[in-house]
C-alpha cells in the first residue's frame, strides 16, 4: 500500500472514540467517524438535569485494578465513592401497604443479594440451566438455614431480587441468563460504584481524546467526526475500496472499517447493512448474544423529602396489593409494578431516579412524560406517604434505550441462547479478513468483550483492541505492497 489507508469507524461511542485516539497515536489518522447521533458518547449520555448533570446511560465506573476507565481518571481525582449505595445499612424497603422494614431487615436484604451474586466461578459454571434458578436455589437454602422473615415475606423479597437483578444483566427476566455465562464476566477488583462527582460519565471521552485537565495536547478527534450520519449499507465486495452509504446522500470510501454500533442494531440490521452478508458464525453470535432494556426515570423535586442517610427506597409487593392493582389498573399501567425501586443521586439532592427494565421498560418508553410522571408519583404516595410528606415533582428526564434505533437495547448480557448455540464474544469480535490477513470490517463494542461485556471500560479495551490489530496491520507493511490476493475463511461471501 503507497499511500495511508482511509479508515472508517462507525459510531462515536466509547468503543468508537477510543478506537479512533488509538489509531491517531498509532500514526494512521486519515479517519472518519460516522455517527447517527447530533452528540459523542452512544450510551454514556451525560446531560443537564435540576442542579447539575445526570447520566441517561452508563454511571458508575466497575472497580479499580485492571480497569482502564479508573486508570485513566484517578490521576485527576475525578472519582469517588457513592458511599451511600454501598452503606446497608442506608437502604430502605417498604410494602405496597406503606410499611417500613426495619433497618436490620433491609440491610440483611441487601447483604443477602449481594451474597448470593457474588458465587463463585466454579459453581456458576458447574450449574446448568439460568442465573435465576440458581439464584433462586442459594436463595431457599439460605432462607433454610438462617431464617430472617416470614415465608410470605421471603417471597416478595425473592421477587424483588429478581426485578433488582434484571437491571444488572440487562435481561427481561433472570431465567434468560445463562450462569455459565454469568462465569465469563469478570468484576474489577475495588470499589464497584464510582461516581463522576459533579462531571457525568461524558468526562471519560475528554480523557481519552486528552481534552482534560487541558486541551492543549488534544487528540483532534471532534473534527473527524460526521454527525447525524446513519450508515445505511456497507459494501466490501472490494476490500481496496470497501463503500459505506448514508442517509445524508454521501458515499464514504474505505479501506478498513471499525464497527462499533451496538449489539441491538446488529441484530436489527445486519442483513439490510452489510454486502456480502456477514458469514453463518457472525450470525450465529449474533444472534445467539442478547440485549436487554434497563430504562432510568429521573423525578426532580421542589426541595429534598428524605432523609439524608438514605440511599434509596425499595418496594415489596404482597399478593393482595398486586391483585388490586391488577383491578384498578388501565391497560397502560402495569409497568408500574416493575419499578422496583428509587434512588438518590449523587451531587442531585432534589432527584431521585427509578428503575425499570425488560417488557416494562419498552412499555414505559411510549407513554408521555405527563403520564409518567403523574404514575410514579403515585407510586411512590402508594408506598411512602404513611412516612413521608411528599411533594408532587415539578420535572421529569427519562431514558428510552429500546426505542431509539440508534441502540436498540441497553447493553449485552450471555443468555441460554448463547450457551445452547455456543457463541460468545470472541465469535463477535472476529474480523473480517481478505487477502491472507488484512482486516477489512473490523468490530468493537461491549457486547464484543469476552470479560468485561456490557461496561465501559469493555468498551474502551475494545476500541483499542481493533485499533491496535490495524496498527499492527499496517505496521507490519509499512503501508507497501498489495496483499489482498489470497482469500481467508472470512472471505466476503464465505458462509
Amino acid at each position: 500500500m503507497s499511500k495511508e489507508p482511509k479508515i472508517v469507524i462507525i459510531g462515536a461511542g466509547a468503543a468508537g472514540i477510543s478506537a479512533a485516539c488509538r489509531l491517531f497515536e498509532g500514526g494512521l489518522r486519515d479517519i472518519v467517524i460516522l455517527e447517527a447521533k447530533d452528540r459523542i458518547g452512544g450510551r454514556i449520555f451525560t446531560t443537564d438535569f435540576a442542579d447539575n448533570v445526570v447520566d441517561l446511560g452508563a454511571q458508575w465506573v466497575h472497580g479499580e485494578v485492571d480497569n482502564i476507565v479508573h486508570d485513566l481518571a484517578k490521576e485527576h481525582k475525578l472519582l469517588e465513592s457513592s458511599y451511600n449505595l454501598n452503606d446497608t445499612n442506608r437502604h430502605v424497603f417498604v410494602d405496597a401497604t406503606g410499611q417500613l422494614l426495619s433497618q436490620t431487615e433491609s440491610s440483611k436484604i441487601w447483604a443477602l443479594y449481594y451474597t448470593i451474586s457474588n458465587a463463585e466461578e466454579e459453581e456458576l459454571t458447574q450449574h446448568e440451566g439460568s442465573h435465576g434458578d440458581f439464584f433462586i436455589r442459594r436463595f431457599h437454602d439460605y432462607c433454610t438455614k438462617n431464617r430472617f422473615t416470614s415465608s410470605k415475606r421471603a417471597s416478595e423479597i425473592l421477587e424483588w431480587m429478581g426485578k433488582f437483578d434484571n437491571s444488572i444483566q440487562c435481561s427481561d427476566t433472570w431465567f434468560d441468563v445463562s450462569s455459565r455465562g454469568l462465569a465469563e464476566y469478570k468484576c474489577c477488583d475495588g470499589d464497584l460504584l464510582l461516581n463522576w462527582k459533579n462531571r457525568g460519565f461524558k468526562t471519560v471521552l475528554s480523557l481519552l481524546m486528552h481534552e482534560y485537565p487541558n486541551d492543549s495536547n488534544a487528540i483532534p478527534i471532534m473534527e473527524k467526526i460526521r454527525f447525524c450520519t446513519e450508515v445505511k449499507t456497507i459494501d466490501y465486495r472490494n476490500p481496496e475500496n470497501i463503500i459505506i452509504t448514508t442517509n445524508v446522500g454521501e458515499d464514504y470510501h474505505a479501506d478498513n472499517v471499525i464497527f462499533t454500533a451496538s449489539l441491538g442494531v446488529l441484530k436489527h440490521q445486519h442483513a439490510s447493512l452489510f454486502t456480502p452478508p456477514l458469514s453463518l458464525s457472525k450470525e450465529l453470535a449474533i444472534n445467539g448474544l442478547n440485549i436487554g432494556t434497563v430504562n432510568k426515570i429521573f423525578l426532580e423535586f421542589p426541595h429534598q423529602w428524605w432523609p439524608e442517610n438514605i440511599a434509596d427506597f425499595e418496594f415489596l409487593w404482597t399478593e393482595d396489593e398486586k391483585r388490586k392493582f391488577f383491578e384498578d389498573a388501565t391497560n397502560n399501567d402495569h409497568w408500574l409494578l416493575e419499578v422496583f425501586g428509587f434512588f438518590t443521586v449523587d451531587y442531585q439532592p432534589r432527584i431521585l431516579c427509578g428503575w425499570v427494565t425488560g417488557q416494562a421498560a419498552r412499555d414505559m418508553e411510549v407513554l408521555p412524560d405527563s403520564e409518567v410522571k403523574e404514575k410514579l408519583y403515585g407510586l411512590l404516595k402508594k408506598f411512602l406517604s404513611k412516612e413521608f410528606d411528599i411533594p408532587a415533582p415539578v420535572n421529569i428526564l427519562r431514558s428510552g434505550w429500546h426505542g431509539d434505533k440508534h441502540f436498540r437495547g441497553s447493553y449485552s448480557f450471555r443468555s441460554l441462547t448463547s450457551e445452547r448455540t455456543n457463541v460468545w464474544a470472541k465469535d463477535l469480535s472476529v474480523p473480517i479478513l481478505t487477502g491472507p490477513s488484512k482486516p477489512a470490517i473490523l468490530f468493537a463494542g461491549e457486547a464484543t468483550h469476552s470479560h468485561y461485556y456490557s461496561t465501559v471500560h469493555g468498551a474502551v479495551m475494545t476500541g483499542f483492541r481493533e485499533a491496535d490489530r490495524l496498527v499492527e496491520y499496517y505496521g507490519s507493511y509499512s503501508w507497501k505492497g498489495d496483499d489482498s490476493s489470497n482469500e481467508s475463511e472470512e472471505t466476503p461471501g464465505k458462509q
